[in-house]
């Protein structure tokens, strides 16, 4: 179980990506009502993946509209003691919000059981069995 303080906007931290050439931790949102997860070209090409020739692609809402963005598949997700492998991702960077590389959407938080309690000010994420 991984118990975290809650902020609004709820912001997690060392959430770990996984690639072929290695792992990196980002800060990210939570994002309840994003259907998938997102993380920043950079955190993508560190792990090893070039999202510019990535397969797939799909349209999601900004603030600054609609844009066509990369879909890969990470190896893995973590935080905490939470795992999930092979976690689709949308590949964008979030230029109104500094120092956040990424949001946790419901690719990764659907092998979770996530309670957020805002009166008492936490998060808790804890693996799915």
């Amino acid at each position: 179980m991984t118990r975290l303080p809650l902020d609004v906007p709820i912001l997690v931290r060392r959430v770990a990506f996984h690639g072929p050439d290695g792992i990196q931790e980002i800060d990210a949102l939570l994002d309840t009502g994003a259907v998938c997860t997102m993380i920043a070209w950079d955190v993508a090409k560190d792990i090893g993946y070039d999202p510019a020739v990535a397969s797939r692609r799909t349209s999601i809402v900004t603030a600054n509209g609609v844009v066509d963005v990369p879909v890969i598949a990470v190896a893995a997700v973590t935080l905490g003691d939470v795992c999930a492998e092979n976690v689709e991702v949308v590949v964008h960077d979030i230029p109104e919000i500094a120092d956040i590389q990424g949001l946790l959407g419901l690719s990764f938080l659907q092998h979770c059981r996530t309670v957020i309690d805002y009166a008492a000010g936490s998060l808790e994420i804890t693996q799915s069995r």
